[in-house]
């Protein structure tokens, strides 16, 4: 089970550039910690069935 731990910024009550880029960016982070995780997951349950049958 993946887990992850990213700060997503509050948005401010008036628009801001560099705030929505900050939200942007640890949504990217967000996606790529479970991609990653994802991927390691399968590699462990592909090893472990590997394990298995040898």
């Amino acid at each position: 089970m993946a887990k992850i731990t990213v700060y997503i910024p509050e948005p401010k009550e008036e628009y801001d550039v560099s705030n929505q880029r900050q939200v942007l960016e640890a949504l990217d982070t967000v996606k790529n910690q479970l991609n990653f995780s994802f991927q390691q997951d399968l590699k462990n349950e592909q090893d472990a069935f590997n394990y298995f049958l040898s």
